[in-house]
């Protein structure tokens, strides 16, 4: 882990942001061999992936904000600076979601074919970011027991405690997207109804989140019956995946890779 700014020359960075740049030069290419897979014009889906990164980010940075008040109280300005880390995904799914889902409304695309091309680019983009968020100690484990093989310790500056052995909630969930991401470029390959790539990714990156979250020690809002926020929009995801993914199935309608 490397929770410091690196500096070079007159530009002075961090890794989290750093992380964040890469998620994106990475999706955007893989978004360019989604696309047509899913029957979808890459200059659509490119023009799209644009915007959702900014809803994203943008709802991504609010509902930190809104979790965390205290935090930017003495300094409401540096709620702007992302980059230097406190996002939170959940927020910015929704935003994206409401933006594509209003765009589609307004007949520039449809719906679940472009959803299904933008699907594994925003699993990978999520899995780099979480490197991010290992880099800079945010999104932390609770303490792991004594003797825990696979238990991460962080140093002094980094957002996590300092010198205490922590479960490696960011790796795990950042491993778990990886491969999510492998699984759907794999289902986009094959014959499957409109939708179904976009129903794996919300009910398996909603599993792979609450089971994460069950292990994380950082403040993500207050409890409601056990579980915070994030954990709940995790399971709101996972089960409208299977759900949508159960009436597509039933529906019976196959289309052909493209």
């Amino acid at each position: 882990m490397w929770p410091h700014d690196i500096t070079l020359g007159p530009v002075t960075f961090g890794l989290y942001g750093l992380a964040l740049v890469l998620a994106v030069l990475a999706a955007l290419p893989l978004l360019g061999l989604t696309a047509p897979k899913a029957g979808v014009s890459p200059k659509k889906a490119f023009d799209l992936g644009f915007w959702l990164i900014v809803a994203g980010l943008a709802g991504s940075r609010a509902a930190y904000v809104l979790f965390h008040p205290k935090s930017f109280a003495h300094s409401p300005l540096s709620a702007l600076k992302y980059w230097e880390g406190g996002l939170m995904f959940q927020g910015g799914l929704i935003a994206g979601l409401a933006l594509a889902i209003t765009l589609a409304a307004m007949g520039r695309f449809r719906f679940l074919p472009m959803a299904d091309a933008i699907a594994p680019a925003l699993a990978l983009g999520q899995a780099i970011g979480r490197v991010g968020c290992l880099l800079a100690g945010c999104c932390y484990g609770r303490l792991a027991p004594g003797g825990f093989p696979l238990a991460l310790t962080f140093p002094r500056g980094a957002l996590a405690p300092a010198g205490i052995p922590l479960y490696p909630t960011q790796a795990a969930e950042s491993i778990g997207l990886f491969l999510l991401t492998y699984i759907l470029i794999r289902l986009l390959g094959r014959p499957r109804p409109a939708g179904l790539v976009l129903a794996a990714y919300l009910a398996l990156a909603g599993l792979i989140r609450f089971s994460v979250d069950l292990f994380r020690g950082d403040f993500r809002g207050p409890k409601t019956l056990g579980l915070a926020p994030t954990s709940w929009v995790a399971l709101a995801a996972m089960l409208s995946g299977l759900a949508l993914g159960l009436w597509l199935l039933a529906r019976k309608r196959p289309v052909t890779r493209k």
